[in-house]
């Protein structure tokens, strides 16, 4: 099945923040991890050139809902949740 986001929707799978060897431990609960995800489909609304395909979008925790289609767990988000993307230099 092929997916197609619809007016301002973003469709993403959630990244887990990086995580590196070496340096002080600090607890699970203690870190701030950082909600991001790649962006799977853009419906035709949406109106940043910066949030497009396969781009890594950054988002708020609280944003959006989840659903699983087919073994994937999809993140849905508006365009106004995406607080920032990569920049694919």
């Amino acid at each position: 099945m092929t997916i197609k986001a619809s007016n301002d929707c973003i469709w993403v799978t959630r990244q887990d923040a990086d995580t590196k060897q070496g340096g002080i431990m600090i607890p699970d609960s203690a870190k701030k991890p950082v909600h991001k995800g790649k962006i799977i489909t853009v419906g035709k609304l949406v109106s940043d050139d910066t949030i497009s395909k396969n781009r890594i979008a950054v988002f708020n925790k609280s944003s959006g809902f989840e659903i699983d289609e087919e073994g994937i767990t999809y993140t849905i988000l508006r365009q106004i949740d995406i607080v920032g993307t990569d920049d694919p230099k």
